[in-house]
């Protein structure tokens, strides 16, 4: 047998266990830890580690979980072998499993149980799998006796056909006839977007038959197990029983995997689907990792990757492929969201789009084919079944000013209803009642944030007719995207200078900002009574919603860490004052002269054609990029807002002692909240949950994770980057705002660094979001590392006049603070000097 030093503790609650465990305690005890401190409701545990001598094992009945267990209760107890349950190998009916054990016999089931891993058959799976005897190692899992009136075993993907729905077995009792096939099972088959029964068999024959479960408990299980699987990201095998009342959960396991098909094992059943597993699907956190931070609180992950999947298949609807062939939509690797560019590249191929352009603007133009240029004939049949998803998008396109307003209106009236009752003087049902009432509006919320976001079909049209009369796409709708009405985050940046013009003009305001260290703790006392103090409110009432990573509520607001602001303003002051009406003639006169130059190409008859449809799109897509930024602060005021309510239930739950710090309660996922709230007895719970939360964060948070990426080469891309040299690397990048400038540069990954800016300065970043703009006022140009034509750096450096390049790969680690270097923005490079 393999030998283990017993350097830890021999047992474990599930409460308890984390990732750094599960090297002692097994697949299943981790699943079901993991399950447990994700509040689902998983029959409480005691885990004897694989390490455990057989002297602790003999007084595990003297372990103090035992006392906390009910009266007359009795236990299951479970293998959890070392090499069980993974994605490759699920030892599925190879160890032994015993059920209702009355206390006086757990000793001896356990030791049965870890005698089990050197049977005829465990020993044959091993060899047959070329295992080596460390995966004998079994931990077992000790837990209370669900008395289940029905058990059964389901399926997140249909073991038979592969079809992305769920596939639920269901027998009497404790489920073992049905583990042995003495019985045939109850079927059920449940769509998983609305957790409608698509059909249902009975496994006792007749018309007297009657289901095991009724239609409203098939849904409750349902809700179950597509939870589960949004928590691993993959297809799984969940064994389950019903006690009369609840549904607990027993065991949930991956599908494994031979090669690339998929492969469903369980005690019950050994299928294999006719679906793929598709590892060569492309991701993208390109346009993500602009406006969401490098690691998401674990609340705001769980709601986003499930609110994103829906929003986005119910926008483009049958436009998309079924998840089953291309996967999900969004998808979380390792704390961080991707895209599924497989299925963005099915969208632009339903509609006979050039994939290119999508490429462009989500910022890969270095991944682009020469065959991604062309636009492919769209099938007829696949046109077909998306002609009604086409419509409708051709509708709102249509409508799009009213699905603005509607939003306006829809904010005001959200942001009225949370601002104008303190979260303090309410119960904790009250504040979940909010919640769920702001998840009700998330749907039209994405709707307005996906339409004002479609801008390609535009920028299509106009790069499209640039070729034709060969004029560069750039120089006809950059200067356009400049000039006009501002953007509300460009705004902000133009209305941060008149701040500092009023503190230039009032002394005790100059006086103070210009002697500050940086750190303005007293500025409210040091300025009371002045009228930039008056100036600067008002500008936190318009903006102070905003913020570092604003997506995520988690993070605070400009609103309550205002240095940044009063930074940017000091530094406006050590030059001379900017002039935004100045800058604005010159892009209007900017604007002017590309549409002038575009006319000159045209022939007479194109002057009559083209040039009023080129200008119509133009006015257009100038509009969608002004409406973009305003419905993205728009949710962002919402988010703010919610915040305070938040925060209003965390420091209870600090207070009550469910967890040490308030922000412990962003790692928290907003159904475990709920639970709590519902049964403050879980409360006691939630630390444990939040103890591993934090763990996991801490393993994952080094990892550079690649901003394009094939799954399949995932693991290879995360080695390779830990150990890439840059040095000599090239420094080229896509255009989103054209000019030319030298200076030296500031390279800054994060705003809180805002003291080390200098004014007239390169600002060097991975990526900005509205938080930067105080740094723009200050910088002569931009560069970032991720971002295309959407991005916030290149709406705010075009509308406020700096040439800015997006799309430089690694710039932050290649250039060095104070290095001087000639930004060529339109031609797409960085010198150093």
């Amino acid at each position: 047998m393999v030998a283990f030093v017993d350097t830890d503790a021999p047992f474990l609650t599930l409460a308890a266990v984390s990732a750094s465990d599960l090297s002692r305690i097994g697949g299943k005890a981790f699943n079901c830890g993991r399950l447990k401190q994700a509040a689902f409701p998983v029959p409480d545990g005691i885990v004897v580690t694989a390490d455990a001598g057989d002297e602790a094992i003999r007084a595990l009945p003297r372990h103090p979980w035992f006392a906390t267990a009910p009266p007359g209760v009795r236990f299951a107890v479970r293998s959890s072998g070392l090499g069980e349950d993974t994605a490759g190998d699920s030892f599925a009916g190879i160890h032994d499993t015993t059920l209702n054990v009355a206390s006086e016999d757990l000793v001896e089931a356990v030791f049965a149980c870890r005698q089990s891993a050197w049977s005829t058959q465990a020993r044959a799976y091993r060899e047959a799998r070329q295992l080596g005897d460390k995966a004998a190692a079994i931990a077992v899992l000790v837990q209370h006796m669900v008395p289940a009136r029905v058990s059964g075993v389901a399926f997140t993907v249909n073991p038979v056909t592969g079809v992305d729905e769920l596939v639920i077995n269901a027998a009497p009792g404790l489920g073992e006839d049905l583990v042995s096939g003495r019985v045939d099972p109850d079927e059920y088959r449940v769509a998983k977007r609305d957790r409608s029964l698509i059909s249902s068999r009975s496994g006792v024959p007749g018309d007297l038959a009657e289901a095991l479960l009724p239609t409203a408990q098939v849904e409750m299980l349902a809700a179950l197990l597509t939870r589960i699987e949004a928590l691993y990201g993959v297809p799984q095998d969940v064994e389950w029983c019903y006690d009369g009342r609840d549904f607990w959960i027993v065991q949930s396991r991956p599908v494994t995997t031979e090669g690339r098909k998929l492969q469903v094992r369980s005690e019950k059943l050994e299928v294999r689907p006719k679906v793929e597993v598709r590892t060569d699907v492309e991701w993208t956190r390109a346009n993500l990792a602009e406006v969401l931070p490098d690691q998401l609180s674990p609340q705001a992950l769980d709601l986003y990757e499930r609110i994103l999947e829906d929003g986005e298949r119910a926008f483009f609807g049958r436009m998309m492929a079924p998840a089953s062939e291309l996967g999900p939509i969004v998808k979380s690797f390792y704390g961080r969201l991707y895209f599924n560019l497989a299925q963005l590249r099915h969208v632009t191929d339903t509609v006979g789009a050039a994939f290119a352009d999508t490429l462009r603007s989500l910022g890969h133009p270095e991944h682009i084919r020469p065959e991604d240029e062309v636009a492919r004939r769209p099938q007829p049949g696949r046109l077909l079944r998306a002609a009604p998803d086409l419509a409708r998008l051709i509708w709102r396109d249509i409508n799009i000013e009213k699905i603005f307003e509607r939003n306006e209106r829809s904010t005001d009236a959200a942001v009225g209803r949370l601002i104008a009752v303190d979260p303090r003087t309410v119960p904790d049902a009250e504040i979940w009642a909010v919640f769920e009432w702001w998840q009700s509006l998330i749907p039209d919320t994405l709707t307005a944030v996906f339409i004002m976001s479609a801008v390609q079909r535009r920028e299509d049209i106009l790069r499209k007719v640039c070729r034709r009369v060969g004029f560069p796409f750039e120089r006809l709708v950059f200067p356009h995207l400049a000039a006009g009405e501002r953007s509300v985050s460009s705004q902000q940046a133009f209305d941060l200078v008149a701040l500092a013009n009023i503190a230039r003009g009032e002394p005790m305001a100059a006086r103070y900002l210009r002697g500050n260290d940086g750190g303005f703790a007293d500025f409210r006392t040091a300025l009371d009574g002045t009228a930039f103090l008056r100036e600067f409110d008002r500008f936190l009432a318009r903006y102070g919603h905003r913020g570092h990573y604003e997506s995520d509520w988690a993070l605070p607001r400009l609103s309550e860490h205002p240095e940044p602001l009063l930074f940017a303003i000091r530094g406006q002051l050590d030059g001379p004052p900017q002039d935004p009406a100045e800058t604005a003639a010159r892009q209007e006169a900017e604007a002017v002269a590309a549409w002038r130059d575009f006319t000159a190409t045209l022939t007479t008859w194109q002057r009559w054609t083209v040039r009023p449809r080129v200008r119509a799109t133009l006015r257009r897509l100038k509009q969608q990029y002004v409406w973009r930024e305003k419905v993205r602060s728009d949710l962002t005021r919402v988010v703010a807002a919610l915040r305070v309510w938040h925060l209003a239930l965390a420091n209870r739950f600090a207070e009550r002692g469910w967890i040490d710090r308030r922000d412990d309660y962003f790692l928290l996922t907003l159904a475990e909240i709920g639970r709590a709230i519902a049964d403050p007895a879980i409360g006691a719970e939630l630390r444990g949950i939040v103890n591993g939360r934090a763990a996991q964060l801490a393993a994952e948070r080094t990892l550079q994770m690649p901003l394009f990426m094939r799954e399949r080469d995932l693991p290879a891309l995360l080695e390779h980057r830990s150990e890439t040299r840059l040095s000599g690397a090239s420094l080229t990048g896509f255009c989103v705002s054209p000019g030319e400038v030298e200076a030296e540069v500031v390279v800054m990954r994060d705003p809180s660094e805002f003291a080390r800016m200098k004014r007239g300065a390169i600002l060097v970043a991975p990526a900005t979001d509205p938080s930067w703009t105080p740094l723009f006022t200050m910088a002569s140009g931009v560069i970032v590392e991720v971002g295309g034509m959407l991005s916030h750096a290149s709406t705010i450096a075009r509308e406020y006049g700096l040439p800015a390049l997006a799309n430089v790969k690694d710039a932050t680690r290649i250039l060095r603070t104070g290095v001087r270097v000639r930004l060529d923005a339109s031609g797409g490079r960085v010198i150093p000097l």
